[in-house]
């Protein structure tokens, strides 16, 4: 489950002003897959889209580097997208071909993260004179541009994530440090210190970049916990799925 969102966004700019409507339009378009993965070694890779609605959706498509706020025409991803605007006819495919094309800001010793942004806007209303909203859903998957050869595997970095505890505000936290080249996307985090769980809310849970410590609040915690104190996570793979570890403090 990694890291995809959707966001409901005014139908606005190069797809025109929204009005109102009675009802509220749904998203048609499903992604195939939960985040992209870019190989340095490959001239591209495809992103596979389905419209199961009963309409035709109009999909455009940019990448940026981590600012959500960004529309296509301000887009500052490295990536040319073909086509980055499409009409998805209703139970049909369409596929978006990716193409890296270069960066500064790219490491060449570890992963580097962008998001792919696909805006999904569903048609008019056929009975035009009824009040309507055009609302278009937006969303954002992590692409993880993968230079070659870098160390380890990149299903098994989370398990040589560091953990630790330190105090953070009147609390707690808990440490995690990632020592391998590639992103840890995880998903679950929980400390079992004297025969007590303390979970991470499932709204603090993140991503930890390569080299990287990111501390997630333990809000339970009230004591630096002693030995035998382990952690549980899960995390998320290559392939969306969920993967789970146990480590000692």
């Amino acid at each position: 489950m990694a890291s995809l969102t959707s966001k409901s966004l005014w139908f606005a700019g190069l797809l025109a002003a929204a009005s109102l409507w009675s009802g509220l339009a749904q998203a048609g378009i499903v992604i195939q897959g939960s985040r992209v993965v870019y190989p340095a070694k490959d001239r591209e890779v495809t992103v596979k889209m389905t419209n199961i609605g009963e309409q035709p959706s109009l999909v455009q498509a940019w990448v940026d580097k981590g600012n959500e706020k960004l529309t296509a025409d301000k887009a500052d991803g490295p990536f040319l997208i073909t086509p980055p605007i499409t009409r998805v006819e209703a139970r049909k495919g369409q596929s978006l071909r990716l193409v890296y094309t270069g960066d500064d800001a790219a490491s060449k010793k570890q992963e580097t993260v962008f998001w792919l942004n696909i805006l999904d806007v569903p048609p008019l209303p056929k009975d035009q004179d009824a009040n309507f909203l055009q609302v278009a859903v937006r969303s954002r998957l992590k692409i993880f541009y993968r230079p070659d050869g870098l160390p380890g595997n990149p299903n098994q970095a989370a398990e040589s994530l560091s953990w630790s505890v330190v105090p953070a505000g009147n609390g707690y936290a808990i440490r995690a440090r990632n020592n391998a080249a590639f992103h840890v996307s995880l998903a679950s985090i929980q400390l079992t210190a004297g025969g007590k769980i303390h979970s991470v809310g499932k709204d603090e849970v993140k991503m930890v970049a390569p080299g990287a410590s990111v501390d997630f609040p333990l809000s339970t915690l009230t004591a630096q916990p002693g030995a035998g104190a382990k952690v549980d996570y899960q995390w998320v793979t290559d392939y969306g799925a969920l993967n789970q570890h146990e480590s000692t403090l």
